[in-house]
């Protein structure tokens, strides 16, 4: 036993500390593997023992000749459909994604998939993310680079497709990531060594949230030739630490986890998968036989760095998901090695179970680490140790028996003894690079606070189609998962899912509600997006009638609602007696006359406030009877305590007759200032200027009931087409506004309130808040939920809708440029003059649609559509300017693409610049 660190420093050993500031969360996984397009199928093959690698019958090499008996290996793990991919989610044309490798198209995928398993948009997380991780070489760029191949490419669109030092900025660029984008290469090692190098970051502050992670996928299909002594297995078969094993089986597939800094990802609600305690990186050196030979040395330091960082005793790891490849050689070293530092803490024998995820889908190269680490993090949060495949009898250069490990050859139940469960996680890189990492179970998450019973459940994609079936895949998830806290269910969707175009909601009253909502095959419950999202001005009116807030009213509960009341109550105490404060505090503002308008007043100005509380501030406001006073009050022009005197003021005032006495009493109210927010003059419309809000010739007309709401509604709709919020019972200033002449489709009209009844409340706010959400208006989630602790929780990810994108030949499809084949001229009939001097005005347009679309690889492009929008982008748009001067002999200037991007303007611009006997012009910006 020795309580010393790697290099004798005091360190390992039992962790006695509490201290977790170097500890990192493992929130988010994403990965594609043979026989397993996501984390679920992936972890339900290895439970059930899934050997999910294709074999075929062996054949001889091509060209091996002399009657030579070289073979393939007649097996891999291989991808299903991995030339497949969304290019529209990500904004490519079909030209650009038929030239990107699928390896970097695959690994772009699983990182948007990984992100939201963890339950973050990028676009909204305030902090930085960065992103580590590599692939291998595969021999897509040699396809582009055929002369017959289309389509064509140049040499930079090939390397920048297909290169591997593009793979992870590739993924900032389109997910929009700020924090480092570094491309990790190690072989094998890769992936495992990406991980450490994201843990690193984290630790000294480089990112907030890491995403870390390899792959490998080779298109077309790789086939390696057998080799006597090399490190494939001739059968196809990956039996680790077996004494008949002859060497791995090739793989493709990808994995990506999300981390974050275990303290924060507590704080923040994140769901923990498992906890990185621990990682190290190192290199054999030379003292080994061989460049690509292991050494039990180097791998034996590198554990035991890493358990000396993770400050763990190896008598307390009790699973290993080790290299495990299979050969004769590196398996014996792989034990060897790893009970070299177990010995170190311990003289037991059999109590750690080791395994190799190789056995069940091959050897994934790049990406071979992170399966390990994938795996281990799942038997962890499980409690279960899947069965490590084709072990039947000990390899004899490895004394089991004597040491502390034994093969888990059956799915095992994982309990934790005195501490918390733990594993390791080893990847080792031909070249000598070797990785390290201690993993440790989840910390139970502390509770969440209770929920309200109505909640808004949100779904979002880039088409309706893509919409429908994220709609499927939740209700078949919460069917599977009914123990999932509905209120953790939305939070998760509300904040952990980019925005996308076409928005869908529905407000639900519990889990089995929100079942039946998403599982309606008439969709009667899910109420779609009408029109594009996108930023508009909020108008609140305030229709001054019928307070609604009652005991039991669940708006009431909302912290800033309930603040809100209480100020305006406060603001009464000195103006009502102590029976009428009573009854205004109970919600029964009809108990007195004098405070019945108080009461709505208090409502109408809370509900306001509330809303701002959610990211709904208003442009504009604009109010009816006591409605006005609010109005103003939410605007700025009356402090409260101001405001809820006028209120009562006009009370008295009205009860008696009409007059301007309380016209020079506002005057004195109204801030020097003037309104924060404009409001809209209820007497004629417009907005109301600082001196007519000090001046009684507004309030006079307003106290004498000289107003013109629908003129003043009118002219709140046709200066926008924006949103009206009416906030209060009733809706009736919604339903004259949707009467106006000046209301069009364009418009959002909401009422957040439809009767004074508690049942009625939230449903209906929740319901105007949806329909908001639709409308593009940026919610405060947070505050929805009253600032409440919720969990995020594992949901299914964005249903790509992928389509099949390869190179290919010339011969398999025609060139969109090609013109129907003219009929064959005469004998002596003139030759006709070159293409591009012949251009009749009515053909240029159908030529360049022509254009655009073989650049961008559609079938067809319409005269409207922008080059941007379709996919381009400037290194495409070389090309286009290119074939535009062959074609017509003219110089466009790269910047005036921006202005002229559509067919239409391109072709009106080619034929401006053109001179009229065919010479060649150069059009400027």
């Amino acid at each position: 036993m020795n309580d010393g660190g790697p290099d004798g420093r005091l360190g390992a050993g039992p962790d006695t500390s509490d201290d977790d500031s170097g500890h990192i969360a493992v929130i988010g996984m994403a990965c594609r593997y043979p026989g397993a397009a996501d984390v679920e199928a992936f972890w339900r093959n290895l439970v059930d023992g899934a050997d999910t690698v294709t074999r075929e019958a062996p054949r001889p090499v091509p060209g091996a000749g002399n009657g030579s008996t070289r073979q393939y290996v007649p097996a891999r793990g291989q991808l299903a459909d991995p030339e497949w991919f969304d290019a529209r989610y990500f904004g490519y044309s079909p030209r650009e994604a038929r030239i990107i490798s699928p390896q970097h198209r695959v690994f772009l995928e699983c990182a948007v998939q990984a992100l939201e398993h963890a339950g973050y948009d990028p676009d909204r997380h305030p902090g930085a993310i960065g992103v580590y991780g590599g692939g291998t070489d595969t021999s897509y760029a040699q396809l582009l680079r055929r002369p017959e191949c289309r389509p064509s490419a140049t040499d930079l669109e090939i390397l920048l497709g297909n290169a591997t030092d593009y793979l992870v900025t590739r993924i900032a660029y389109k997910l929009g990531l700020r924090g480092p984008a570094v491309t990790v290469q190690a072989a094998c090692a890769t992936s495992l060594v990406a991980v450490h190098t994201a843990v690193q970051a984290l630790l000294a502050g480089d990112c907030d949230l890491a995403l870390a992670g390899g792959v490998a996928v080779h298109v077309p299909a790789k086939n390696t030739p057998y080799t006597e002594g090399g490190i494939l297995s001739a059968d196809g078969v990956c039996r680790a630490f077996d004494a008949a094993a002859g060497g791995t089986v090739g793989g493709d597939g990808a994995g990506i986890v999300v981390l974050k800094r275990l303290s924060e990802a507590v704080a923040d609600g994140d769901h923990v998968h498992a906890v990185l305690r621990g990682s190290a990186v190192n290199n054999d050196g030379s003292d080994r036989i061989g460049f690509s030979a292991p050494s039990v040395g180097g791998q034996a330091a590198v554990i035991r760095d890493a358990q000396f960082v993770a400050r763990v005793d190896p008598a307390t790891v009790t699973y290993v998901e080790a290299h495990g490849t299979a050969t004769p050689l590196g398996d014996p070293i792989e034990i060897e090695a790893l009970t070299r530092v177990f010995r170190d803490g311990t003289d037991r024998r059999g109590f750690c179970r080791i395994g190799s995820v190789k056995t069940n889908i091959g050897h994934t190269d790049a990406a071979a680490g992170v399966a390990g680490l994938i795996k281990a993090v799942l038997a962890l949060e499980h409690g279960v140790i899947p069965p490590s495949l084709h072990f039947a009898e000990p390899n004899p250069q490895i004394d089991f028996a004597a040491s502390p490990f034994r093969v888990a050859t059956a799915t095992e139940d994982w309990r934790a003894e005195e501490t918390p469960r733990r594993a390791g996680v080893s990847s080792f890189g031909i070249g000598g690079t070797n990785a390290h990492v201690v993993l440790e179970e989840a910390p139970e998450a502390p509770p969440t606070e209770p929920s309200d019973p109505w909640q808004l459940l949100v779904l979002s994609a880039r088409t309706p189609a893509a919409v429908d079936a994220a709609t499927r895949r939740l209700a078949a998830h919460l069917r599977a998962h009914p123990e999932l806290p509905l209120a953790d269910v939305v939070w998760t969707l509300q904040t952990g899912r980019r925005e996308h175009a076409h928005r869908r909601y529905a407000v639900v009253g519990g889990p089995e509600d929100a079942l039946r909502a998403l599982s309606d095959p008439t969709g009667a419950r899910l109420v779609d997006s009408g029109s594009s999202p996108r930023n508009r001005p909020v108008t609140f009116l305030f229709p001054g009638t019928g307070a609604c807030v009652e005991a039991g009213w669940p708006i009431g509960a909302q912290r800033v609602f309930r603040r809100a009341l209480a100020d305006c109550h406060a603001a009464a105490a000195p103006h009502v007696g102590a029976e009428a404060l009573k009854a205004l505090r109970r919600g029964d503002g009809s108990a007195d006359p004098l405070t019945a308008d108080l009461a709505v007043f208090a409502e109408e100005y809370a509900l306001a406030q509330l809303w701002i509380s959610w990211g709904i501030r208003p442009a504009t406001v604009l109010g009816k009877g006591v409605g006005t006073l609010t109005a103003a009050a939410a605007a700025g022009v009356f402090a409260l305590d101001d405001a809820v005197r006028l209120v009562l003021d006009r009370a008295r005032l009205l009860s008696r007759a009409p007059g301007t006495e309380l016209a020079d009493a506002f005057a004195e109210s109204v801030r020097e200032a003037g309104p924060r927010i404009p409001a809209v003059r209820v007497a004629s419309g417009g907005l109301l200027s600082s001196d007519e809000a000090a001046g009684p010739a507004h309030w006079s007309a307003y106290l004498t009931g000289q107003d013109q709401l629908e003129s003043a509604l009118s002219a709140v709709l046709t200066e926008s087409p924006g949103i009206l919020l009416e906030l209060g019972v009733g809706g009736t200033l919604t339903s004259l506004a949707r009467r106006s002449p000046g209301h069009t489709d364009e418009h959002v009209l909401v009422a957040d309130s439809t009767g004074p009844t508690a049942a009625d409340g939230a449903p209906a706010l929740l319901k105007a808040l949806g329909t908001l959400w639709q409308a593009g208006a940026a919610i405060s989630w947070p505050e929805v939920h009253d600032q409440r602790r919720r969990l995020r929780v594992p949901l299914p990810t964005y249903p790509f809708e992928r389509q099949p994108y390869l190179a290919e030949s010339a011969e398999e499809r025609p060139s969109p440029l090609a013109e129907p084949s003219a009929p064959a001229e005469p004998a002596g009939a003139a030759t006709p003059e070159p293409a591009h001097e012949i251009r009749p005005r009515e053909k240029t347009l159908p030529a360049v649609s022509r254009l655009f679309a073989e650049i961008l690889g559609l079938p067809e492009v319409s005269p409207d559509d922008s080059f941007f929008d379709l996919g381009g982008d400037s290194v495409i748009a070389a090309q286009l300017l290119v074939r535009t001067r062959d074609l017509f002999a003219v110089d466009i200037d790269p910047l005036t693409l921006y202005e002229a991007d559509t067919p239409t303007e391109l072709a009106s611009l080619i034929e401006k610049v053109t001179a009229d006997d065919g010479s060649p012009q150069t059009a400027a910006p």
